[in-house]
């Protein structure tokens, strides 16, 4: 009886799969170059990493309860090869190295980046828990996640631009008048200075409110600049892109919430009182500061809200990657777009077009402008160089950052660590 029993637990034991740890996110799929991935993110060593479509059908099985054969079973059915024992084992040994099965090794947390303090760039954290102070706001500013908050709002949006484009140019000669007085257009610049700063934490409230995790709030410098930022570690595992769309447009909507005031304290106040002014040019330089975000350019909003509704992976890189290998496919040379699939050919031929057309729009706007105004103020040469520079910073844009390489193939293993800071999947 006691060596049946032992015999039929350690068949159960064989048959069982092991089980993946309970407090790793995985996201939903997502498209990388040519190939679908998706991520998992450990929250111990706060890494996120690419797995095939395979692994992740694989690792999202491994329950504890299931067995292998099951998985095995379902896995022959879905990609028409079933899993043998030495891909069992390899892929077993991948997961487990990785720290991703319950009762292996306990992964090792990393310490807490500390704020990187430098003359002309660097970073330091506002608060030591940002997750704590993202949910004292949630439920602070719970209220205005109701339809009875949101409808009348994004109204008031809607009457507040179109009464922009009635009294546009009465704010626009306010907004002249406060570019000629270097103090009022100081003052106007660190008012949209402290509105960048809930920007970032509408971010970080809207995610919270969605279950994300705010990892940081702080401030960062690359002289002159000066930004406060928001680091959302768990974007693109938020459960729908529903989500991370509205997560990502959040800084927008605050920005035009802040707005609202504005215009009718603007319209209340006589022509020729300076604080109309002031309000004149906050007004339409609040609106350019939110138009500015919307633009579909890394690492901007716009940018993000595109890339997570299309499911799309580095988006950006991925597009100049496309380009590449279009261009080069004219020449007879490299592997040419056969791997990609039809919806990413539209989207990356779509995003490397239209971004290069809106770049180069951009670039010849401002090259323009810099022309006229240093040719006015210095001559025509100063014009002639301050256009060219403006060029040349805009080719940076267009230049791809990294060589036109084939996109890696999935099965091989989890991927290395996604891009960007510790703890950060960049879109």
């Amino acid at each position: 009886m006691t060596t049946a029993v032992t015999a039929a637990d350690s068949v159960a034991a064989v048959v069982v799969g092991p089980a993946r740890r309970a407090d790793l996110q995985i996201s939903g799929r997502y498209l990388s170059d040519d190939t679908p991935v998706h991520l998992v993110r450990d929250p111990v060593t706060d890494r996120s990493f690419e797995i095939g479509v395979k692994e992740h059908f694989v690792l999202t099985r491994l329950d504890g309860t299931t067995s292998r054969e099951e998985i095995a079973v379902a896995y022959g059915r879905r990609f028409g090869r079933m899993l043998g024992p030495a891909a069992w084992q390899q892929l077993l040994g991948l997961l487990a190295a990785r720290g991703l099965l319950e009762g292996g090794p306990a992964p090792a947390a990393e310490p807490p980046a500390a704020g990187r303090r430098k003359l002309f760039g660097g970073s330091i954290r506002l608060f030591s828990d940002a997750a704590a102070t993202t949910g004292r706001l949630h439920r602070f500013f719970g209220f205005m996640f109701h339809g009875w908050f949101l409808v009348p709002a994004f109204v008031a949006i809607g009457l507040m631009l179109a009464g922009v484009v009635w009294q546009w140019p009465a704010l626009a000669a306010d907004t002249a008048t406060v570019y000629a007085n270097p103090v009022a257009l100081a003052a106007v610049a660190t008012a949209l200075w402290v509105t960048m700063g809930l920007h970032e934490l509408g971010h970080g409230v809207v995610a919270h409110r969605f279950g994300g995790t705010v990892g940081e709030i702080g401030i960062r410098w690359q002289l002159p600049m000066v930004v406060t930022y928001c680091r959302v570690d768990d974007y693109l595992f938020l459960r729908t892109r529903r989500q991370q769309v509205a997560t990502a447009s959040a800084g927008i909507v605050v920005n035009l919430l802040l707005l609202l005031p504005v215009l009718p304290l603007w319209l209340l106040l006589p022509e020729r009182e300076p604080t109309r002014a002031l309000l004149g040019a906050l007004m339409l330089l609040g609106l350019a500061q939110a138009a500015l975000f919307l633009l579909p350019l890394p690492p901007l909003d716009g940018y993000k809200m595109l890339a997570y509704s299309l499911g799309m992976l580095r988006y950006a890189d991925g597009s100049r990657r496309f380009a590449g290998r279009a261009l080069a496919a004219l020449f007879g040379r490299g592997p040419g777009l056969a791997g990609y699939p039809r919806s990413a050919r539209i989207a990356y031929s779509g995003y490397a077009l239209g971004a290069a057309a809106l770049i180069v729009g951009i670039v010849t706007v401002v090259a323009v402008i810099a022309h006229r105004v240093a040719s006015a103020h210095f001559g025509p040469v100063a014009g002639a160089v301050s256009a060219g520079l403006a060029v040349l910073i805009g080719v940076a844009f267009l230049l791809p950052r990294k060589p036109f390489a084939s996109p890696g193939k999935p099965d091989a293993s989890p991927r290395k660590p996604a891009g960007g800071r510790r703890g950060e999947v960049q879109p």
